[in-house]
């Protein structure tokens, strides 16, 4: 089989001047408008039996909305070159007429928030909404935080300039900029990947390099921010959310008070973070940590794993697991659907991004080390859950971001095991050693976060704006919450907020921590017992036709229950416990 690393987007369109663009584009406005003309100021929530009608249409227009291929395609574009500003432009002309033709249905659902409470009892027991259930409970209890058809759709137009530009720009910007090690101009981003690696001296100069590179953009950050939270202050406020955090969780599906235990429950725990920062700065010789050594492995895996070999050693895991797995993997190799090297102007970091109707496209920036092959699994566990998502209606395809981190982190966990098999000893005991690391970031400091950003709204909402030097103060604060004793940070480490891509997404990173405890059961049902992959592949499939805690209730994980995150947090400490055995038999 041939592999492709690069990008297809012809799976899109031809090129940037296919006529098709411009006939996707007029096909999403003459839908919506015969939509509007059909149905506004139509009875259709007069009966159950008129709305389930007028469901099966909204459905197929769906179908052709909810693609957004012209934007999706320019948008591509400029995340593999930050300069292609005649894409970025496309995109955002692309995005506002889409927006521009989606509110003309708007109304639709608008009129089925407004059926009266008691009447709601009505549609939801009828024969003929049964398919509909979940997607109108879900209309339902959103409904008091709806605003008015014009006050909805003015807010979709203005997001494009009040928060989408900014952070996109925000984000173009951090993509350019570079700093100079031995002569050479290195991105940041790929800097800060290849950090761990470096000797401690080189990699104290090569850090504090980065901050003061972050540290001299941060103006930029504080604009963006005050911005972007000032903007949702504001929809919240008129929306009628009481906290920052309260209109993610309800679209997310999860219950409020359950994931506020969940975050204060871990945060009473980051001292199972600080027994391993500490433990860290032992196996390094160190007395102290820095910030640039969190993520420094205990000993090097020379072991490298190029593409090709973590193609191999994934091909073998979906091959033990489903079948399917594997099709769609060598599936997304062949067609291009894998952006897999760094370069210049490229973004950093990894994702998956699928839309409706659409190939699934994923984003590397593979380096050949251990690291990359497991972001590899990691983001083709979110490839594997939007296409057997796909199974679902097209209404229920789409899946909360709170199942999301769920899917990859399992496929993460299975490929950890695996090499294992290709190391060393005391590899091993670097992996495991990585394994920990990972867990603490993943969990702990998420949810430390989550607590900055929830502080940072706090303070905005207060004081209208915030200086630069006290975001980074603020930073610097729940940096140390999690890091603990053993990490002495610097001034110039808060800036790393201008890094921080997840405060720009509004308390999304709960998730992580969630999704992470909730994969290690997972991974422990399925050790126990490999007949658990229908089970995993159930869920995998269930798309967004049930809130989080039911789907995975329906596979025999009840989240309602502190004990069983305690659980999780359990299986930390005991991991850390056995790398400091393993460690002193060297």
């Amino acid at each position: 089989m041939k592999i492709k690393t690069a990008w297809n987007l012809k799976l899109l369109y031809k090129s940037d001047d296919d006529p098709q663009i411009e006939k996707d584009l007029m096909k999403i406005e003459r839908t919506c408008l015969d939509f509007e003309r059909k149905y506004r100021d139509q009875p259709f929530t007069a009966s159950p039996e008129a709305l389930a009608k007028v469901l099966r249409e909204i459905e197929e227009l769906d179908r052709v909305v909810d693609g957004q291929k012209p934007w999706w395609y320019f948008t591509l574009k400029t995340h593999l070159n930050s300069e292609d500003t005649r894409s970025a432009a496309k995109a955002t002309k692309y995005a506002q007429r889409i927006t521009q033709a989606s509110n003309r249905i708007k109304f639709f659902g608008l009129a089925v928030a407004k059926i009266p409470t008691e009447d709601q009892k009505k549609f939801l027991t009828h024969p003929a909404l049964e398919p509909y259930i979940y997607d109108l409970t879900k209309i339902f209890n959103n409904a008091k935080f709806l605003l008015s058809e014009g006050e909805e759709q003015l807010n979709d137009l203005l997001s494009q300039t009040s928060y989408t530009m900014w952070v996109d720009t925000q984000e173009r910007l951090l993509n350019q900029q570079t700093i100079k090690h031995k002569g050479v101009n290195i991105p940041i981003v790929k800097a800060l990947g290849q950090l761990a690696d470096l000797p401690k001296k080189e990699r104290e100069e090569v850090y504090l390099k980065i901050s003061l590179a972050l540290k001299s953009i941060s103006y930029l950050s504080e604009g963006e921010l005050n911005a972007v939270y000032n903007y949702k202050k504001l929809l919240d406020e008129r929306r009628g959310f009481e906290k920052p955090y309260s209109a993610t969780i309800l679209s997310y599906e999860n219950d409020e008070r359950s994931i506020e235990n969940f975050v204060s429950l871990i945060s009473k725990h980051f001292k199972i973070a600080h027994r391993f920062y500490a433990l860290h700065a032992k196996l390094l010789g160190q007395k102290k940590l820095t910030l640039a050594d969190r993520n420094v492995n205990i000993g090097k895996i020379k072991t490298k794993f190029d593409f090709p070999t973590s193609v191999s050693i994934l091909r073998s895991i979906f091959g033990q697991v489903d079948k399917e797995y594997l099709t769609l993997f060598d599936k997304f190799l062949a067609n291009g659907q894998i952006d897999t090297y760094p370069k210049k102007g490229k973004r950093g970091g990894a994702y998956c991004w699928g839309m409706l109707e659409l190939p699934t496209f994923l984003l590397l920036n593979h380096v050949n080390d251990v690291r990359s092959l497991e972001t590899l699994a990691h983001e083709f566990g979110h490839a594997i859950h939007t296409e057997l998502s796909k199974q679902q209606p097209p209404r229920y395809q789409g899946y909360s971001t709170a199942t999301a981190e769920v899917a990859s982190t399992f496929f993460e966990q299975l490929v950890s095991t695996e090499i294992e098999s290709y190391l060393p000893a005391k590899e091993k005991i670097t992996l495991l050693h990585n394994k920990i690391m990972g867990d603490i970031s993943t969990i702990f400091r998420q949810i430390a976060c989550f607590n900055f950003e929830l502080e940072l709204h706090e303070r905005i909402r207060k004081a209208g704006q915030v200086a630069k030097e006290e975001i980074a103060s603020l930073m610097l604060k729940h940096l140390k919450s999690y890091l603990g004793p053993a990490v002495t940070l610097s001034p110039n480490d808060g800036y790393f907020f201008v890094y921080w891509s997840h405060i720009r997404k509004f308390f999304y990173v709960y998730t992580y921590a969630y999704g992470q405890i909730i994969s290690r059961a997972l991974y422990e049902k399925w050790q126990k017992n490999p007949k658990y992959a229908t089970e995993i592949k159930k869920f995998l499939s269930a798309g967004g036709s049930m809130s989080p805690e039911a789907i995975f209730k329906s596979i025999g994980i009840d989240t309602s229950r502190a004990s069983f995150f305690e659980t999780g947090l359990r299986g930390i400490e005991r991991d850390i416990e056995r790398l400091q055995k393993l460690y002193s038999r060297f």
